[in-house]
């Protein structure tokens, strides 16, 4: 098991028996996993919480996941709880978690594996402690837009688009409608849900998790180590100078860098909602950028 103060990431021996995270305090949860599912073989993925000085509640189904299956989240509901397509909103604080997988083989007996699984947490009122760090730079992250492609849905598939690119910068060049097919969560009909994108990632060679990061210090270290970085933002009009979308109540963007240019601090990103991939990468403001940041990424490693 990887432990952060706010992510746990369990592997090989870890993943036998339930995964249990205890002594932490949250009223937030994003779960995540990799794995191998051929044929029509899935995992079928559950959670359970425990607030302080009570029993634990009992398992509720988060939803199920495939490559040849119709993966869907449930939503499901508990006694101070709800799941939200993705996060865990808890009414109270909670002391501890546990996460359980059933493997559920395919029609010609094909066996999924599970090889890594975790959950990333937070109190949503808490203020973390920043980290320090002054790198600037920037990641040769190729550039996609959604809006050229060829579908319907172009203007709702950004988290795939990030994706698709991020995964061609580590050396799987994958169509970007291919990408969206296969994160696509048949409960809420949406392509932004954060573990099936993170779960395609795997399970295309590529490990990944959902990360709640401290803030813009840390967001520099993992881009200093070559990371780049999926990022959830939501903004007003007029609070993000320069974004192809005037407002959006939730779009993913890829850091790619940070820069100084005149005095003031920028996030460079690739931006999907772009008309053209000629203009995908845009700069922001730090300060801008940050309010529009939920400090939710995706965070894939290469081969």
């Amino acid at each position: 098991m990887i432990c952060s103060k706010n992510t746990a990431v369990f592997s090989g021996v870890d993943l036998d028996g339930p995964l249990r995270r205890e002594n932490v305090n949250f009223n937030r949860l994003v779960m995540f996993w990799n794995g191998e599912t051929p044929g029509n073989s899935y995992f079928a993925l559950n959670l359970r919480i425990r607030f302080p000085g009570e029993e634990w509640e009992p398992w509720v189904k988060f939803g199920t996941w495939g490559r040849e299956i119709s993966s869907k989240t449930l939503s499901p509901r508990g006694r101070k709880f709800r799941v939200a397509i993705d996060t865990l909103i808890a009414e109270e604080n909670c002391e501890a978690f546990e996460l359980g997988v059933e493997t559920v083989p395919g029609k010609k007996g094909e066996k999924p594996l599970m090889f890594l699984m975790g959950a990333t947490f937070w109190n949503e009122e808490d203020i973390p402690a920043q980290v320090d760090s002054v790198w600037t730079g920037e990641i040769p992250v190729p550039k996609r837009s959604q809006m050229v492609q060829d579908s319907s849905d172009r203007r709702v598939i950004c988290s795939p688009t990030c994706l698709a690119m991020v995964m061609e910068y580590y050396g799987k060049d994958l169509p970007t409608l291919e990408v969206a097919e296969g994160v696509f969560d048949r409960g809420p009909g949406i392509y932004g849900n954060w573990p099936f994108n993170t779960a395609l990632a795997g399970n295309m060679g590529f490990p990944a998790f959902v990360h709640r990061l401290t803030g813009m210090g840390e967001a520099r270290e993992w881009l200093a180590a070559g990371t780049p970085l999926i990022a959830s933002i939501a903004y007003q009009k007029g609070e993000l100078t320069g974004a192809p979308q005037e407002k959006s109540n939730g779009h993913l963007v890829v850091i790619t860098g940070f820069l100084q240019e005149n005095g003031v601090e920028y996030v460079v990103t690739n931006d999907p909602a772009a008309p053209e991939e000629e203009t995908v990468r845009r700069k922001y403001q730090r300060e801008e950028f940050e309010r529009a940041w939920n400090r939710i990424a995706y965070i894939l490693f290469s081969h």
